[in-house]
């Protein structure tokens, strides 16, 4: 196969964007049953541990490589941003339903349009502004200003924030870094941010809670790369709708496992922001395409 052939596979894609949407919600199963017992910092605190060695051991033939970085005071950054976004998330998944949780998550590229025009001057047009409108009534639909909003929908909105943030530096980065490098400097970091609070804090956890420690260190490290590897091979606007595939995994699954039923107003939050951001993505990708024949 050759490699153009490779890089329009679009089948090959939507099987990575399946296999991502899984690995992340086993991933999201695995806080939820893990952080009921044990402190956020100390779970997050070994996850990164366990991440970090299947790091260095699946790429051990990079040598010195791995560890090198031409714009450190970026990497630290990043880094910085990436521990609000892996603690936040941990966070909200322990104390709200999945389904109100992934929501909020899929809520990044409202913020990205947002990002985008205040920082990059990037021109907004009118359907792209629509959309993002109509992504953020259904933001406050599933907050319901009226009612008591819990600290862990500011922290996941946070979360999605950040998750823009580091979209944006990502995207500079990976001209001169690779993606190994990013996450091992990225779990480094986390580690150091979270060895105060876990030694403070420590439980000692039991084998199995160190077995499903883990198992959610290696589901966040195949989400990513069958994240990657996803776009790599498909198309933007084949693959990307089938990422919205995940809040139906998480549904089923949350129902199964701890019998949670959405409430009406998440579901149509859920809808909206899922149908917004969607068309803000097939538009940005059909754009792309375009460019790309002129």
């Amino acid at each position: 196969m050759s490699q153009d052939q490779e890089q329009t596979n679009n089948l090959l894609g939507i099987g990575f964007i399946l296999l991502a949407c899984l690995t992340m919600t086993i991933s999201a199963l695995l806080i939820r049953s893990i952080g009921k017992d044990l402190g956020s910092f100390e779970v997050v605190l070994i996850r990164c541990s366990f991440t970090l060695f299947y790091v260095l051991i699946l790429n051990a033939r990079l040598g010195a490589a791995l560890f090198t970085s031409p714009r450190p005071l970026l990497l630290i950054i990043r880094s910085v941003i990436l521990s609000i976004i892996v603690l936040g998330n941990f966070y909200a998944i322990v104390h709200l339903p999945l389904v109100q949780v992934t929501a909020l998550q899929f809520t990044k590229p409202l913020f990205l349009v947002v990002l985008a025009a205040l920082f990059l001057s990037e021109k907004i047009r009118l359907p792209r502004t629509l959309a993002t409108l109509c992504g953020f009534i259904g933001i406050v639909i599933i907050l319901q200003p009226g009612a008591e909003t819990h600290p862990a929908q500011v922290i996941a909105l946070a979360a999605a924030i950040s998750m823009a943030l580091i979209a944006v530096i990502t995207k500079k980065m990976t001209k001169d870094h690779s993606t190994n490098t990013l996450v091992f400097y990225g779990n480094l970091f986390i580690i150091l941010v979270c060895i105060g609070p876990t030694i403070a804090y420590w439980q000692t956890p039991s084998l199995v809670q160190l077995a499903m420690i883990a198992g959610l260190g290696l589901s966040a490290y195949l989400g990513q790369v069958c994240m990657v590897q996803a776009y790599r091979y498909g198309e933007a606007t084949v693959v990307t709708p089938f990422e919205y595939v995940r809040i139906i995994f998480i549904a089923i699954a949350a129902f199964l496992i701890f019998s949670e039923i959405p409430d009406n107003w998440t579901v149509l939050g859920a809808v909206i922001i899922c149908a917004s951001t969607l068309f803000i993505a097939l538009r940005e990708a059909r754009k792309k395409r375009q460019a790309k024949t002129l």
